[in-house]
């Protein structure tokens, strides 16, 4: 009976963990996937890693909260990653980053 009660009481913790994941899991991929969308086929030709593993960090873009997402280029020693700015509200482009 108290090894029933223990794997209860430690499964429960796990699985209540798993499911947070996977919503933050699925919020990345959109994030993700709104900034992937908004890129021309020039440069998602470009892009040499698996658009789904692409970096999202919280930041800010002209005093919004917001998620850059960086897609790494064949052309990143010479012009740097491209950066899409997310809205974290309202998951619209803001804006790209800059390109030197």
């Amino acid at each position: 009976m108290k090894r029933i009660v223990f794997s209860i009481l430690f499964i429960i913790p796990f699985l209540a963990g798993c499911e947070k994941e996977d919503s933050q899991d699925l919020q990345l991929l959109h994030i993700r996937e709104v900034a992937w969308n908004s890129l021309s086929s020039q440069q998602r030709a470009s892009v040499i890693s698996d658009w789904n593993k692409a970096l999202v960090s919280e930041t800010r873009y002209e005093d919004k909260t917001a998620y850059s997402v960086t897609f790494h280029t064949k052309d990143d020693a010479l012009l740097g990653p491209i950066i899409v700015y997310v809205d974290a509200t309202t998951y619209v482009v803001l804006g790209y980053g800059l390109r030197m």
